[in-house]
């Protein structure tokens, strides 16, 4: 659920979408879904619900997607199905991790596995002018790529 239309390009308003109660007693309508995309990661049928202060992510429905997600105590990783790519990493912020929606209109904040799979290092050894294996995996291990 998000609470900010500008996030949601292709908006697909309803009527009667029905009503979402929050923490405080308070009620949003939900006003239509749309498609959420940052960078190569996307969530399908995102409500806008008018009112809504917080985006509100499903870890259920996350999964429900065929991706994975791992909790530690400094990030949340939201994973493929396999576990090959790292598509989304969130920052802990005390016992809440926000997924940074500012993302969408920026640029996308990715995340890889320690070593990356191997069409992704052969596509970064022909961008980077036919650069060493090992020197693709340092750029990754540190974040760099």
């Amino acid at each position: 659920m998000i609470g900010r239309l500008e996030y949601l390009p292709d908006f697909r308003p309803i009527t009667n979408g029905g009503n979402v109660t929050f923490g405080n007693n308070d009620n949003g309508i939900i006003r239509g879904y749309a498609v959420l995309t940052i960078g190569n990661f996307f969530i399908q049928k995102v409500a806008y619900v008018e009112g809504l202060k917080n985006n509100l992510i499903s870890v259920g429905e996350l999964c429900k997607a065929g991706h994975r997600v791992k909790f530690d105590n400094a990030y949340c990783y939201i994973m493929t199905s396999d576990r090959s790519t790292c598509l989304i990493k969130s920052k802990s912020e005390g016992t809440m991790y926000p997924l940074d929606v500012s993302l969408i209109i920026g640029k996308p904040q990715l995340c890889f596995p320690s070593k990356a799979v191997i069409e992704v290092s052969w596509l970064w050894h022909r961008k980077l002018a036919h650069l060493n294996f090992r020197y693709i995996n340092n750029l990754v291990t540190r974040e760099l790529i």
